[in-house]
C-alpha cells in the first residue's frame, strides 16, 4: 500500500499558481480536491513585495521566476488572479506563460455540477457550487465562480469572469474578456460583447455592446440616464 501511495504521489503534476490574491485561495481549494495535482507555490507581479506563504504554500518570487521554474521541470500553471472588471491583466499573464512554453491546466471543483455534455477549455476554473448546463462551451482562462450558473448552449469566450452567484440563461454568448458581476442575471439568447462589463446585480435583457458597462434592473449603459 505504501508503494502504491508513493507511486500516486510521483504521478501527480506540479502546478505553479500565477498571482497570490484572494482568488488564489479558491484555486488552492479546487486543486487540493484533485489527486492529480500538486501545488508547487506561487509567483507574484514584480511590483509586489510579498514573501512567505498562502494557506501553507510558498511564494516563490515574482513572475520573472517562471523561466527558471520551467527549466526545473515545473511546466504547468494556473492563474490565481481574479478580476472585478476588464480581464486584460489575466489575459496578458496567461499569454506570457503560454509564450514561455508553459501548459495551462483547467480545474473543476468536485462540488460543481457539470453536464457530461459541457466543455471546459484549458486554464479555466469552475468553483464549488457552480453549474454548467448541457452543451455549454467554456473558453480558455475563464473563471466560473462559486455558485454561478451557466445554462445549456451558452458560449463563453476566453478570459471571461462569471462572478459568484451570477446566472447566465440558455443560449447566451459572452465575448472574450467580459466580466459578469456577482449576482447578475443574463436572460436567454442575449449576446454580451467582448470586454463588456455587467455590474453586480444587473439584469440583462438585451444585447450588450463590446467594451461597454451596463448596470441596473433592467440593465442600461452606464452613461444612459433614462
Amino acid at each position: 500500500r505504501t508503494e502504491f501511495l508513493e507511486s500516486c504521489q510521483l504521478a501527480r503534476t506540479d502546478v505553479v499558481i500565477l498571482g497570490a490574491g484572494g482568488h488564489a485561495k479558491s484555486v488552492i481549494e479546487a486543486l487540493q480536491a484533485h489527486q492529480n495535482y500538486r501545488i508547487h507555490g506561487f509567483t507574484v507581479a514584480a511590483s509586489d513585495s510579498e514573501t512567505g506563504s498562502i494557506l501553507g504554500y510558498p511564494i516563490l518570487g515574482d513572475d520573472d521566476r517562471l523561466p527558471g521554474l520551467l527549466a526545473e521541470g515545473i511546466s504547468h500553471f494556473i492563474l490565481g488572479v481574479g478580476s472585478t472588471g476588464l480581464g486584460f491583466p489575466r489575459k496578458r499573464l496567461y499569454g506570457c506563460a503560454c509564450q514561455l512554453g508553459m501548459t495551462p491546466v483547467s480545474v473543476v471543483h468536485p462540488r460543481a455540477v457539470v453536464s457530461r455534455y459541457a466543455s471546459v477549455s484549458s486554464g479555466s476554473v469552475v468553483l464549488a457550487g457552480a453549474i454548467l448546463g448541457a452543451e455549454c462551451t467554456i473558453g480558455q482562462n475563464v473563471i466560473v465562480n462559486h455558485g454561478a450558473i451557466v445554462e445549456h448552449d451558452c458560449v463563453i469566450g476566453d478570459h471571461v469572469h462569471i462572478a459568484s452567484g451570477a446566472c447566465v440563461a440558455g443560449s447566451v454568448k459572452i465575448g472574450a474578456g467580459a466580466h459578469i458581476g456577482a449576482g447578475a442575471t443574463v436572460i436567454q439568447g442575449v449576446t454580451i460583447g467582448d470586454r463588456a462589463v455587467v455590474a453586480a446585480g444587473a439584469v440583462v435583457v438585451r444585447d450588450v455592446v463590446a467594451g461597454s458597462t451596463v448596470l441596473g434592473v433592467p440593465a442600461v449603459p452606464r452613461h444612459d440616464k433614462s
